[in-house]
């Protein structure tokens, strides 16, 4: 028997989790499980390279106002009940308040949500979201946290039952950061300067990621050049920043995901200051293609990195010069960090992640009496 899986979504633009999503979904066992999307605002680039692959994507458009849009559970019960769903997984909050719901409802006899996100980010959830996830906990089969950072805060503010929370590491495809382009060829495709050391991070531009405490110890690293990827609303702030301190940044913009492997392989030293984080997918990347990791000191971090890498304190710009200035002075540390960074990062392939979540619906399934 072949079981329907249902991805829900708010949108699918290129990012972090969204990418995620789309190496899940593409990964699945076909010969078991028939996956299809659905997206309750918007599609986007992830959408629209799902369809060029073959699935499903259906695109709602709905949540258009700020109340509760009833219409998007009667939507969403529709397509579950049409598409015979057997798996319902739903995504971040709106998802998995509304797919939730509509599942319920449905009587769909497997409903995962997923947190990808720490509660703190960066204040405390509100009353009413902790509740609703309380309630809905309670007709859930399990509720999945990206890290045990994540399923900690699940159990801790929502106080839902801590057997139905499991944590599944979210994964990356190892091949992708094992190409054979030298950091030469790399940096010229980029026009990255050659005959010098280069540190680099990537991630959306907001307050979350803690660019500026990397701007700001760039600044106290004449040696170095500091490369800046991706884009969002603070990139003007974070220019003006860069300007004033006088560092030596560059703002490449937002990468697609299959220019990121050659992006890091430009790097000599990867760096992750961001303030909170439910897993930090960049960071996994950037082991996985051997560089040496500098990364604030939290605790998604700490799961991921282990010793494999130099931890600081999150918004310690002393702390994060310190640390980038040693590997700078010190090539000799950078190889052998790095490749513990690789060999750690296996833990963390897709073929892991999707297998997980396989083996799970399996579980329930056959608890459920399905075959």
């Amino acid at each position: 028997m072949i079981f329907n899986i249902l991805h829900v979504v708010s949108r699918l633009p290129v990012g972090g989790v969204e990418n995620i999503i789309f190496r899940e979904i593409v990964g699945y066992d076909k010969t078991r499980f028939h996956a299809s999307i659905c997206c309750m605002k918007e599609g986007e680039e992830i959408a629209v390279r799902l369809r060029n692959a073959g699935y499903k994507v259906e695109i709602l458009n709905r949540m258009k106002g700020h109340g509760f849009d009833v219409g998007l559970i009667k939507d969403l019960y529709t397509i579950i009940k049409k598409e015979r769903i057997h798996v319902l997984r739903t995504h971040q909050y709106h998802a998995n308040l509304y797919g939730r719901i509509a599942g319920i409802l449905a009587k769909v006899p497997v409903i995962m949500p997923t947190f990808h996100n720490v509660y703190e980010s960066p204040d405390k959830p509100k009353l009413h979201r902790r509740l609703l996830n309380y309630v809905l906990a309670i007709f859930t089969d399990v509720l999945v946290g990206v890290s045990e950072t994540v399923a900690s805060d699940i159990k801790r503010f929502d106080c839902v039952n801590p057997q139905k929370v499991r944590v599944i590491y979210n994964g990356i495809d190892l091949k992708d950061f094992q190409g054979a382009i030298s950091k030469e060829e790399a940096r010229r495709m980029f026009n990255l300067p050659q005959n010098c050391t280069i540190i680099g991070t990537i991630g959306r531009l907001t307050e979350q990621k803690g660019h500026h405490y990397l701007i700001e110890a760039a600044s106290q690293i004449n040696n170095a050049y500091m490369i800046v990827a991706g884009d969002g609303p603070l990139k003007e702030e974070l220019k003006r920043l860069a300007d004033k301190t006088g560092g030596n940044c560059i703002f490449m913009g937002r990468l697609s995901p299959e220019k990121i492997p050659l992006f890091l392989r430009s790097l000599d030293i990867f760096c992750f200051p961001s303030l909170w984080e439910g897993f930090g997918i960049a960071l996994v990347e950037a082991m996985a293609a051997g560089l040496p990791v500098v990364a604030s000191d939290i605790p998604p971090h700490k799961e991921v990195v282990d010793d494999r890498g130099i931890l600081v304190p999150p918004k310690d710009t002393e702390a994060l010069a310190k640390a980038l200035k040693m590997l700078i002075d010190n090539p000799s540390l950078r190889g052998p960090l790095g490749n513990k960074a690789r060999e750690r990062a296996r833990i963390f392939s897709i073929e892991n992640t999707v297998k997980t979540y396989e083996c799970l619906f399996e579980e329930i399934l056959r608890y459920k009496g399905l075959p």
